[in-house]
């Protein structure tokens, strides 16, 4: 497999620019070939290892495809883009695709049977009770993200950096689901059409959730074409997102797909709210969340549908035996949803407190260096490692990138800061013949 996926990132739409942030072509996005080629594709990442080098790899490649078989096209018109257009759906990906998505589905989600453990009594009494256990709890406990967004002392770049993580979904909100609309499966199916068709309002394209989406966006000055932040996805929301895909594109797993969509609609309603409260204790009436406002609204009519009239439908009208896979989904959409708000915290307060992590480095013990030697124009990627790592400017100058919209750390000559593992880092030279060593570190 690594062979195929290394082809796939080393195609030219894949190579990425110069620019930290990517312009209106929703078919090129930096794979960063160099960084993969570290990736060891024999050895899947555990269930502790979801922020590996690899897990970001093989998620931001997961999303690549599962996008390849969605419609894309640019809001200003194809002009001048034809040519990717024909590449990024041509035959030659395609095929690479086809070859490959199995195989990195299973190295992706692998995890997922060691994490999740779904034995015992298997009835929808049991299933109902299960559920609402889960949602209580995930209502009872406050967001680790807002959380570090409330704490931080860059509010607003903290803000803007879990906004580009809903962007992953929120620009093509729903296409995943779309997936599962086809057929013929009863009472079940309309329901989930019921909340599809909100989530594209109704057939108004002003009302469609991507374009209140953009108006968030918008409001805080921030681009709103499709995976213009996609160097700031985090491995935990590329996981998610490309979580729903995985289920959809196997209708063999219609049923944990059932699970998981309904533990997520009824927790949406409860995030926004506090997204909303945090939000405005920042911004004050600059923002436009009416996003937030319209999530935290539907969703809770949306958290009654698909329990009521798909999660309990499904297990009273299939029996017992679809019970377990009900209960998976559940499970697996709650372990990964705590991954996306893990890892946006942990991102968040990182690259809130460089200073600290400057002085960290000077106390690391490196194990094993390595040098990287680039320059002003060379395209710009982001990428993390599975040990903590010192960063040293060896020579010349560049900019440390950790956030979508904060300034970045202008690192100088003998300057180090501490990288603690899978923390998502950009390195952008401003000076001819910038080279920089990796120091991989005793504690990592």
């Amino acid at each position: 497999m690594g062979e195929r996926v290394r082809a796939i990132a080393g195609h030219p739409l894949f190579s990425g620019g110069a620019e930290v942030l990517h312009g209106p072509n929703p078919y090129r996005r930096m794979l960063f070939p160099a960084a993969l080629a570290e990736a060891d594709f024999e050895r899947p990442p555990g269930p502790a290892e979801w922020t590996a080098h690899r897990s970001l790899a093989a998620h931001r490649l997961l999303g690549t495809c599962y996008e390849a078989e969605t419609v894309l096209l640019p809001e200003q018109g194809l002009a001048g883009l034809h040519d990717d257009f024909d590449l990024f759906y041509g035959r030659e990906l395609r095929e690479l695709r086809e070859g490959t998505l199995s195989e990195l589905e299973r190295f992706a989600f692998g995890c997922l049977d060691e994490a999740v453990d779904v034995s015992g009594a298997a009835t929808p009494e049991v299933l109902e009770t299960y559920f609402r256990h889960v949602v209580d709890e995930a209502a009872a406990g406050p967001s680790p993200a807002l959380t570090a967004i409330a704490g931080a002392r860059d509010r607003e770049s903290a803000a803007d950096l879990y906004l580009v993580q809903l962007a992953l979904d929120g620009l093509t909100e729903a296409s995943a689901m779309s997936r599962n609309l086809a057929g013929a499966y009863g009472p079940e199916q309309s329901a989930l059409f019921k909340i599809f068709i909100d989530e594209f309002g109704y057939g108004v394209y002003d009302a469609k959730h991507t374009t209140i989406f953009a108006k968030m966006l918008r409001s805080r000055s921030m681009a709103t074409h499709v995976h213009a932040y996609w160097n700031f996805y985090l491995t935990g929301p590329l996981a998610t997102n490309n979580y729903y895909y995985y289920l959809s594109r196997d209708h063999a797993k219609f049923f944990r797909y059932a699970g998981a969509v309904t533990y997520a609609e009824a927790v949406f309603a409860p995030a926004f709210v506090e997204m909303v409260k945090v939000f405005r204790g920042i911004f004050g009436d600059a923002v436009d969340l009416h996003y937030c406002d319209e999530h935290a609204h539907i969703d809770e009519h949306h958290g009654r549908i698909t329990r009521d009239q798909v999660l309990l439908a499904l297990a009273g009208r299939h029996g017992p035996r679809v019970v377990p896979e009900l209960m998976r989904g559940i499970a697996e959409a709650r372990l990964i949803g705590g991954w996306f708000e893990d890892d946006t915290a942990a991102q968040i307060r990182w690259a809130d407190d460089l200073p600290r992590h400057r002085d960290l480095a000077g106390d690391a013990e490196p194990t094993a260096t390595r040098r990287v030697v680039s320059g002003p124009g060379a395209p710009f990627g982001t990428r993390g490692h599975d040990a903590d790592t010192v960063l040293e400017i060896e020579r010349g100058e560049a900019d440390l990138i950790t956030t979508p919209t904060g300034p970045p750390e202008r690192l100088e000559r003998g300057a180090a800061v501490l990288i603690p593992a899978g923390r998502l880092y950009g390195v952008k030279p401003v000076a001819a013949e910038t080279s920089w060593l990796l120091h991989t570190t005793a504690s990592g």
